[in-house]
């Protein structure tokens, strides 16, 4: 019984290839057939089964101008090529959403900088006592001039932070 199976196939496949007739009736119903019309129908013509197009060869590559470029082509794109730009502009588009992203967070970050040493500034600037710790954690007041030398250097960090 398998053995038959691919003779069925065949003889089921063969109709395919066969002509097709197209003719209109007495009552003007078209019918389509593959058996050739009566003598009495009113219009009949033979339908061709379309031509399945072969695969075209590859194209050969084509030279390089004067400028190093190939010849941009003049056809339609195919499938391969197509997805293969839909994900170069996807990369692209990735890769410049992790720029803007990056770039956010160091405009973030330089905000929140210089908010930092304005508030530094403005403490060295009130007055009164400031201390700070020491290498063994205790703390250490400063001085006037430790103030100072301390004021200068915030409004430095200050000035290179909010540019």
């Amino acid at each position: 019984m398998i053995r038959y199976a691919p003779l069925a196939l065949c003889l089921l496949a063969a109709p395919a290839a066969a002509e097709m007739y197209k003719w209109t009736d007495e009552n003007g119903k078209i019918h389509y057939t593959d058996q050739p019309p009566p003598a009495a129908a009113r219009k009949s013509e033979t339908i061709k089964a379309p031509k399945i197009p072969q695969a075209a060869p590859p194209p050969a590559a084509a030279p390089a101008d004067a400028s190093g470029k190939p010849p941009a082509a003049t056809g339609p794109k195919s499938v391969s090529d197509q997805e293969m730009e839909f994900r170069k502009r996807r990369l692209q588009q990735a890769e410049a959403e992790a720029k803007a992203q990056k770039d956010a967070q160091a405009a973030e970050e330089k905000k929140r900088n210089c908010q930092r040493s304005m508030e530094q500034v403005q403490a060295y600037e009130r007055g009164g006592r400031v201390s700070r710790y020491g290498p063994n954690g205790e703390q250490i007041f400063l001085n006037d001039q430790e103030i100072q030398a301390e004021l200068v250097n915030a409004r430095k960090a200050a000035d290179s932070w909010c540019k």
